[in-house]
Formats: C-alpha cells, structure tokens, sequence
C-alpha cells in the first residue's frame, strides 16, 4: 500500500497500470486497491496544484484570528464565503484560526483583514516565498 500511496501523492495522473508496473502487481489488483484506499479515506482526492501568481493572486498571506468559541461557526462561514481564503485550520495556543489567503493587490489584503477583524485581533504576514508541499511517504494506517 505504501507503495501505491507514495506514488499517488507524487503523481496526480499515475493510473493502476503505472502503479503494476511499479509494484509487480496485475492492474486489476492495483486498482482495486487504489478504490479500497478511496473507499477507508486513505486518499481523499486528486487535483492539480494552481500557482495563484498565474491566475491573477500573487500576494500570498497567512493570517492568524483570536475569536471567541461562540464565534466559531460564524468565522467558518465567513472563511467559506471569502473567495481570498484558500485554506483554513483551527489551532491551538493564544490564536483559534490560521488561514491562507491569496489576493492580486494589498488593498484586497486589506479588505479581507478587515473583514474578519470582527471576530477579534487578527495578526497577518506576508509571504516572502513559498515552496512546494511535502508528500506523507512510508505511512501504514
């Protein structure tokens, strides 16, 4: 299975007859596989990774938002109607929410701050640079 993961997470078109020739296993058995790992929630999708620069959203920034637990619903709805939001995460420590954002220009940074500086303190930074994700490799579940 580590097998098929790993190639999987590195190679978004890798279909069954890539994975046989891989692991010496008859495509049929790398397919249905593949469909059990779908099936248990061990692979969640499958997608290209867009560079937000060539569509237009260069300006990369990762905000952090203080709230109230009251507020939590209301904040995942706000994060979901914002189109500048493309990744949110609920954590620990003095912060409750991290989100990404990408916009074309400061001023929608701003307004997108703003926006959700009514749920409480909001700490942004800039990103400088960003570098492509790592895969989880040799993982068993």
């Amino acid at each position: 299975m580590g097998y098929i993961v790993g190639g999987r997470t590195t190679r978004t078109s890798v279909g069954p007859s890539w994975g046989s020739g891989q692991i010496g296993l008859p495509q049929p058995a790398v397919a249905a596989r593949i469909k059990r790992l779908e099936e248990q929630g061990v692979i969640e999708g499958y997608g290209a990774r867009i560079n937000p620069g060539f569509v237009g959203r260069g300006i990369s920034a990762i905000v952090r938002i203080r709230t109230t637990h009251a507020q939590i619903k209301q904040c995942l709805s706000a994060f979901d109607a914002m189109p500048e939001i493309v990744e949110a995460h609920r954590i620990t420590g003095e912060d409750c929410f991290m989100v990404r954002m990408v916009v074309a220009e400061m001023t929608q940074l701003e307004m997108a701050i703003d926006a959700l500086a009514r749920f409480g303190p909001v700490t942004t930074s800039v990103v400088l640079a960003s570098y492509p994700p790592k895969t989880i490799r040799g993982a068993q579940p």
